[in-house]
């Protein structure tokens, strides 16, 4: 084997590894395992509430959620839904079951959301549960790395 070709294999396994560390995401979960997740290791709950045509859910989806300490403490210490609001299929939490909700021909809200946001729901929404399911944190609209990481220093264990 030829030096060159040694050098442009290690050149390949490099690559493949940094791709993992440059693209670490965010374990995301589903509102049906909590239950099961919380008999294990109870931690609170971050719910990313956001639609697919929303600009500002995407900015911070691509900024502030790919940020390396952003999503390590919410990886280490938190239990993550990102939730379509305008998801349509029934959705069993807390002992009770939420459905989507048409507003108009093509429209509609997801009962969870709205429950979640207390009826003030904008995009994006945060919201923030204890292991007991009561809301500790909300907020509507963006937030920077910077801004999020405060928030998460003062409710992480």
């Amino acid at each position: 084997m030829k030096f060159r070709d040694v050098i442009f294999r290690f050149a390949i396994l490099g690559s493949f590894l940094l791709s993992g560390i440059c693209f670490s995401q965010i374990t995301n979960h589903q509102f049906e395992e909590l239950e099961n997740l919380q008999k294990s290791e109870p931690r609170n709950v971050i719910i990313f509430i956001k639609t697919y045509w929303c600009h500002y859910c995407k900015v911070l989806e691509n900024t502030t959620f790919k940020n390396q300490k952003v999503f390590k403490i919410i990886n280490q210490n938190f239990y993550f839904i990102q939730f379509n609001a305008e998801e349509k299929r029934d959705i069993n939490f807390a002992g009770k079951i939420f459905r989507y909700k048409p507003t108009g021909t093509n429209t509609g809200i997801h009962k969870l959301a709205e429950t979640l946001t207390e009826g003030k729901t904008t995009y994006p929404s945060l919201i923030i549960l204890n292991p007991q399911n009561e809301i500790i944190f909300q907020f509507n609209g963006y937030l920077k790395s910077s801004e999020f990481l405060e928030i998460l220093d003062k409710i992480k264990p």
